[in-house]
């Protein structure tokens, strides 16, 4: 069974690309509460393995899709 988070440096890993990549793209790319987590008190980010996972293989649901279609 695969872990719910990894740290920074695990999922840069797991993924192929850099810390940096990761860091440089909270709040761009990734969304805070979606894709990576700041707990309270714990000075590190958290990321999310399945959302991640949904992130690079193109997998993940545009929650402005139905919106977009309309206009």
């Amino acid at each position: 069974m695969k872990p719910f988070c990894y740290s920074t440096s695990k999922m840069a890993n797991y993924l192929g690309v850099s810390k940096d990549f990761l860091l440089k793209n909270k709040n761009r790319l990734f969304k805070k509460g979606i894709h990576y987590y700041e707990p309270y008190g714990i000075n590190k980010t958290l990321w999310n393995v399945s959302q991640m996972e949904k992130w690079i293989t193109g997998k993940e649901e545009n929650p402005f899709k139905e919106i977009l279609n309309e206009l």
